[in-house]
């Protein structure tokens, strides 16, 4: 194991450049599994290769951008992979950007909510993960990959690369120091307003529970970063307390009004006409309902199985 990995606590989240990398990683095992049907000859299958050789193209292709976006988390510039692809620095941020874009948005929030329609024309939200390749889940997917590069090498006969034998992925993966990880949680908390025009209160209580977290570890290493560290811890849990509380106190009111009471109010206050669909966010772990524009949680679990 890694130096890093030993000193970092294993709570802590992988860095952005390790979790780039995994998805590089994982996009070419997909590319190389899928490229392997090539190698053997089928009968009966010559109107599919073309079909299936720029499926494996467009593989190669998300392959690359994936190459562009770790590079880019590793600290390259635009400039540096415009040579690497012989053109422009402008003409690679154009034509990576969307991907680049899509990258930042979901390192700073991973788990968003969609909105579309039912099958019976009802407005309804889903949350989902927007992270990459198996990135969601990125020890689940480093062991996997591990297991793949191990497997491929001893029938290659070789030693597998990366920076430890028995684990040529795992091995380089990096997790955050508690610094790094506190100048995630501003971006984190960032993201959430942008998302809710009114944020549930658990989701801030749960940043700020971490932020204290991470101060106290701040501080228990000593130097010159221990700073005033303690007293940080001791605010950022204040403000999860009082969050928590406020979650606790909205979810007494939602026990108190039905999901349809609910949907007939939110009309009254706020018209669709005015302020466009109806829309709540899923809580799953409570099976609520939040409501962004009247900061309420919506119903409890008894209310909304009886309703469906």
């Amino acid at each position: 194991m890694s130096d890093t990995m030993k000193q970092t606590p294993d709570d802590a989240p992988f860095t952005e450049e390790s979790l780039a990398k995994l998805a590089l990683a994982a996009t070419a095992r997909e590319l190389a599994d899928f490229a392997a049907g090539f190698v053997a000859i089928y009968p009966g299958r010559p109107y599919e290769v073309v079909e299936d050789a720029a499926r494996c193209v467009a593989r190669a292709q998300e392959l690359l951008v994936r190459a562009v976006i770790a590079q880019r988390a590793a600290g390259g510039s635009w400039e540096d992979i415009g040579a690497a692809l012989d053109i422009t620095k402008q003409s690679a941020h154009a034509k990576f950007r969307e991907a680049s874009e899509e990258w930042d948005a979901a390192i700073r929030r991973p788990e968003v909510v969609d909105q579309m329609y039912g099958i019976t024309g009802s407005l309804e939200t889903h949350v989902f993960n927007r992270m990459p390749a198996g990135t969601a889940r990125p020890e689940e997917t480093a062991a996997d990959l591990d297991a793949w590069a191990l497997a491929h090498a001893a029938a290659d006969g070789r030693t597998a690369p990366g920076h430890v034998d028995d684990r040529p992925v795992s091995g380089g993966m990096v997790r955050m120091d508690p610094l790094t990880e506190l100048m995630t949680l501003t971006n984190r908390t960032a993201a959430i307003r942008d998302e809710f025009i009114g944020p549930p209160p658990h989701l801030l209580a749960d940043v700020h529970e971490r932020e204290a977290v991470l101060w106290d570890r701040v501080a228990a290493e000593g130097g010159t970063a221990s700073r005033g560290a303690r007293k940080r811890a001791s605010e950022a849990r204040k403000r999860a307390t009082d969050y928590r509380a406020q979650d606790a106190h909205l979810r007494k009111i939602a026990a108190t009004q039905s999901p349809a009471e609910h949907v007939a109010e939110h009309e009254r206050r706020y018209p669709h006409e005015i302020y466009g669909p109806y829309r709540t966010f899923p809580d799953l772990a409570s099976a609520r309902d939040w409501c962004a524009h009247c900061e309420v949680w919506i119903g409890t679990p008894e209310t909304k199985e009886g309703e469906r």
